[in-house]
């Protein structure tokens, strides 16, 4: 079994393709909604669908607060926008089958076909591959025995999964599923793609040159809220 953390805020319209596409995993599951407190209907449509967590606002707290109540070995963290492959729990369970893995995630894609997306997929599979660095949309998984010893997630404004698999080395293997995940491009038409490469390129070479993580959340929420 696989305990399923999803932290969500306002995301009800997205619920139920999530629990259709989950429904269609073969294999058992636990599937826990880590709520930073929802004004819309998120918690009516997950009713009876999921276990209801209620939770600070924040996602690494969601995430922490949602996976206090997984009750099997392996937790997979997932983005309620991001559609996994078929099969893919099988894939998790495979891998943590091993013994030898601390956890991983999957590489990744859009749910759309242009060069930008492209271009932004290929960088964040190059960096998985190379260095076993993951965010958030790429469906980290992780054993609860490591993610428990590592202190779950650091209590961040930003790069929280990066974060986690990077900490997560030290607990064993960590692998790379080439499978890929799909994830909404709304952002991309939200933002447009100068705002969407101010984020996903400039903020994270930022951080992987040692600007903190609070420091670049002003200027996250600036750009976001652009």
């Amino acid at each position: 079994m696989i305990s399923i953390v999803v932290p969500v805020l306002n995301e009800a319209p997205r619920l139920p393709a999530m629990f259709e596409m989950l429904d269609a995993q073969p294999g058992e599951k636990q599937i826990i909604l880590a709520d930073g407190g929802s004004t819309d209907e998120t918690r009516g449509v997950a009713e009876g669908r999921a276990l209801i967590v209620e939770s600070e606002p924040g996602r690494a707290r969601q995430m922490n607060a949602g996976a206090a109540h997984a009750t099997s070995e392996t937790i997979l963290f997932l983005h309620c926008d991001t559609k996994l492959p078929p099969g893919a729990l099988r894939e998790i369970e495979d891998v943590m089958r091993a013994g030898d893995a601390a956890g991983g995630g999957f590489l990744h894609s859009f749910d759309r076909d242009d060069s930008f997306s492209r271009f932004i997929s290929f960088s964040a599979n190059t960096r998985a591959k190379m260095s076993k660095l993951f965010f958030g949309d790429q469906c980290i998984f992780i054993r609860r025995e490591a993610f428990e010893r590592m202190g779950g997630y650091a209590d961040m404004p930003l790069f929280e999964d990066w974060d986690l698999s990077r900490r997560m080395r030290a607990f064993g293997r960590v692998a790379v599923i080439e499978t890929p995940v799909v994830t909404s491009g709304r952002r991309i038409d939200l933002w447009g793609k100068p705002k969407c490469l101010v984020i996903w390129w400039g903020l994270s070479i930022l951080f992987a040159l040692g600007v903190s993580a609070e420091r670049l959340a002003r200027y996250y929420a600036h750009v976001r809220d652009a």
